[in-house]
């Protein structure tokens, strides 16, 4: 591995670029290649078995642009494919997902109640309750499954009276009144966290996973020599599917028009 090789980032679409804004931010001399598997969003209401395949597709095409490390920018892919990931393609590359980072920062915090809300997936998982149990945390949690969210997102229906509606559907449930902080366990979410503080009165901590992730990702790369001195390259976006609404939400959150390939996985 050299430090020189780019880091590979994946979601179903464009709410991973959370992720790629806040390795941006700490890593600005990162090579970044991003994948939004458009053709398949949301995977939220995929099987398992069809999660794995796509990822499968997408790390086999990372594994063709050397990276030297690849980050799951997706809670539902993290919940049921990183650990069949890893199992296949240990020897060739370090894989990591958004949801252990998120955990590890919520534990630290030490939070009596956290409300979750993600994707049917994710939250069907229960992975969340699995981890938190392994860390053996006192933390009580309060998990919803929100999955009108990732595809309004998708569609650029935030900040409207849609997305004002949707949310004070699934945030007025009263399992969320003593939580004391929300996590957004879907890497869309951050894009609409203004909205969700506005609903709370900014009297719940909003967290997500993109900042945990971008300090596991910085932590690596020191660890291992690999962390990328000097900007070699400019960070490149893929998706599986051009659609409009994708380029217009990406060129939105990052700040600035970017250009955007399609690419066919079937051939990974």
């Amino acid at each position: 591995m050299d430090s020189k090789q780019p880091i590979g980032i994946f979601d179903s679409g464009v709410g991973g670029l959370t992720v790629v804004k806040a390795i941006e931010s700490i890593l600005p001399h990162e090579h970044l290649i991003y994948i939004g598997d458009t053709q398949h969003m949301p995977y939220g209401d995929k099987s398992a078995e069809n999660i794995q395949l796509y990822c499968d597709r997408i790390v086999a095409f990372f594994l063709t642009k050397n990276v030297k490390l690849i980050v799951i920018a997706c809670n539902t892919a993290s919940a049921h494919a990183a650990s069949f990931l890893r199992a296949k393609y240990w020897q060739q590359v370090e894989i990591k997902g958004v949801i252990r980072p998120a955990i590890k920062s919520i534990i630290a915090q030490n939070f009596k109640k956290v409300g979750i809300i993600g994707t049917q997936g994710t939250i069907q998982s229960n992975i969340f309750q699995t981890l938190f149990d392994e860390y053996k945390a006192s933390t009580t949690l309060f998990q919803l499954a929100t999955p009108l969210l990732a595809p309004m997102i998708e569609q650029g229906l935030y900040n409207t009276d849609v997305s004002k509606s949707i949310l004070k559907n699934y945030l007025s449930n009263p399992g969320f009144n003593d939580a004391e902080a929300i996590l957004l366990a879907c890497t869309h979410y951050p894009l609409i966290k203004n909205e969700i503080q506005d609903y709370f009165n900014n009297s719940k901590i909003i967290l997500d996973n993109a900042e945990p992730m971008a300090q596991t990702v910085y932590n690596f790369l020191i660890e291992k020599g690999l962390l990328a001195t000097q900007k070699c390259a400019n960070s490149e976006f893929f998706v599986t599917e051009y659609t409009k609404e994708f380029e217009q939400a990406a060129t939105l959150f990052h700040g600035e028009q970017i250009k955007i390939e399609e690419i066919n996985l079937n051939k990974f």
